[in-house]
């Protein structure tokens, strides 16, 4: 299995990046993700202009949670099973 934190780190600031999802319902599907890069310490957030999502390791595993603004609840999105660096 790829390292997914080592390549969380290869993007920058800036860089869109596609985030692999496993949604925690639906055990053999997956959503994608494209976001771009906005926060990296001390969670990564990314945003797509609609959304924002944060990447958290929780018990070895990396999880998405979405929300629309700092007010909006946050939900779960599901496991982050890769990330693509889409600028480079």
């Amino acid at each position: 299995m790829r390292d997914l934190a080592a390549d969380l780190q290869t993007i920058r600031l800036g860089e869109e990046a596609s985030l692999i999802v496993k949604p925690p319902n639906r055990p053999d599907d997956r959503d994608d993700v494209e976001a771009v890069l906005v926060q990296s310490k001390p969670s990564y957030e990314f945003d797509d202009g609609e959304l924002t999502y944060r990447v958290v390791e929780e018990r070895g595993q990396f999880k998405v949670l979405a929300s629309r603004d700092v007010a909006d609840p946050v939900r779960t999105l599901g496991e982050l099973r890769a990330v693509v660096n889409m600028s480079g």
